[in-house]
């Protein structure tokens, strides 16, 4: 039962009870109900702001070891990434220099991995820094790892082919040493001997007999065996595989087709005079890649009986 209120009054002498308007009463608890929220409301949030509730602690305690996951995950990719390099530099130096392949360049080692937008999807996160940074490196990775199987295979390729290679590479000289009298020309810059400007010779001059015979210096195949109105004469090009061709221009005569094959020590013509020529010789040239390097450098030490010999006992391809 509630309790009444009275207030005395002086005329009556006598109390009366004090009568309050419903408005009035309906009024005072709409006040003390918002009270008691608001002071309900501050309380929770301060309980919430300073004191994690169960569920927070246990998602807080699994995104701490979630982080130091990740921290783990890119220090492991980036052990990774070194022990690739090493492996890069082991390919470059070591393994692709074995078999005289062109090393990978760094840029295309590295990639085009990355850019401003492809990793948008990781922005809106916490530790989106990290995110960022881990997947940036597994890309990298990733691709360096594919490039260097790409390596492996080629390099697995020279290897089945190492000894077609040896035979391939041309690596004698193409006359006879009892054929030919001295060299001429040497590689590199020379006096052109007819305008007496200085050009760039492509290629190693034997001055020799007319007629002498001139040999493959690795096995291959006939690309070509015409006569050139660009100044070689009777000139044949042969392609050696891996890499390699060789050219033997200003021949007398032409012993072989375009589609023979020919094997090292093979005759192919003889040495002769025709085109741009001052003398009888031969026009001998190394080509590695598409560039002309010096003959030079792959001619074996061989004495005039070994030569004579291998030269002897080689039967043509057929």
């Amino acid at each position: 039962m509630a309790k009444r209120r009275f207030r005395y009054n002086p005329q009556t002498l006598s109390f009366e009870p004090i009568m309050v308007p419903v408005f009035k009463k309906l009024t005072n608890l709409t006040i003390q109900f918002g009270l008691s929220l608001i002071i309900a409301v501050i309380v929770f949030f301060s309980y919430t702001y300073f004191f994690d509730t169960p569920k927070e602690k246990i998602l807080k305690r699994n995104n701490t070891e979630t982080l130091v996951k990740f921290e783990l995950l890119a220090k492991q990719i980036e052990i990774s990434d070194k022990l690739l390099t090493e492996i890069q530099l082991r390919d470059n130096n070591i393994y692709r220099a074995i078999f005289d392949a062109d090393i990978i360049p760094a840029s295309l080692r590295t990639g085009g991995i990355g850019g401003a937008t492809h990793y948008t999807e990781f922005e809106n996160f916490i530790n989106s820094n990290l995110l960022i940074d881990i997947a940036s490196k597994l890309d990298q990775v990733t691709w360096k790892t594919y490039i260097q199987s790409k390596s492996f295979d080629e390099v697995i390729g020279l290897a089945k082919n190492k000894e077609q290679m040896i035979i391939s590479i041309p690596a004698i000289q193409p006359i006879s040493v009892k054929d030919f009298g001295r060299i001429s020309d040497s590689f590199g810059n020379r006096r052109d001997p007819f305008t007496r400007q200085t050009r760039f010779h492509h290629g190693i001059d034997f001055a020799g007999t007319k007629g002498s015979p001139v040999y493959a210096t690795g096995n291959g195949s006939i690309i070509s065996a015409e006569f050139s109105f660009f100044g070689y004469g009777n000139v044949i090009l042969v392609d050696h595989g891996f890499g390699y061709k060789t050219r033997y221009a200003h021949l007398e005569s032409i012993a072989v087709n375009p589609g023979d094959s020919v094997t090292r020590g093979q005759v192919i013509g003889t040495l002769g005079n025709s085109g741009r020529s001052t003398g009888p010789h031969l026009h001998y040239e190394v080509i590695y890649r598409n560039r002309v390097v010096d003959p030079m450098n792959y001619f074996n030490d061989m004495t005039t009986e070994e030569y004579e010999r291998m030269v002897s006992n080689v039967t043509p391809m057929d």
